[in-house]
């Protein structure tokens, strides 16, 4: 009888890891899922680096207003909100006239799962402020993108300007 009840306790916790393993493998990302991830967010961020469009809706746009949104840049964490970050925002465009140059030096998209994936980029850019003065505005940032029921937006970030 001990045979059989250890032999049955075996079973149960053979067919349980079986069952675990096949759940926590159900967000594994095959190859076509990856490409089609990784072309979504380069299409996402390309975008984002058309200076003829950068302005407060696509900077802002870009990023989830939701719990959890943080940013750190040059050696700190700027901001531990969307709300925060985006009244920043506000009052940082209202004194940029427009982008005159925003492209991507290099870009490396790493997708973490189905829902989760990063870029990092090297962009140049360039804006004129509404006192005729020109900003270099040239860095490294590295988004951390979640895909919502809206689409794929940044949710953390970190970055460095080199001026």
């Amino acid at each position: 009888m001990k045979k059989y009840l250890s032999s049955f306790v075996i079973l149960i916790v053979m067919v349980f890891f079986s069952i675990s393993c096949r759940t926590l493998c159900k967000d594994e990302v095959t190859d076509k899922e990856r490409e089609k991830i990784k072309g979504e967010i380069e299409t996402i961020v390309t975008d984002f680096f058309n200076p003829n469009t950068l302005n407060y809706n696509t900077h802002t746009g870009m990023r989830a207003n939701k719990e959890g949104y943080v940013m750190g840049g040059d050696g700190k964490i700027q901001y531990t909100s969307y709300s925060s970050y985006n009244e920043h925002m506000k009052s940082s465009f209202a004194g940029i006239q427009r982008f005159t140059e925003a492209r991507l030096v290099a870009m490396y998209v790493y997708v973490l799962s189905k829902t989760a994936a990063t870029c990092t980029t090297e962009f140049k850019s360039k804006f004129l402020m509404v006192s005729g003065d020109t900003i270099l505005n040239n860095g490294c940032w590295t988004f951390v993108f979640k895909k919502f029921d809206n689409g794929w937006k940044v949710i953390q970030e970190n970055g460095t300007h080199i001026r």
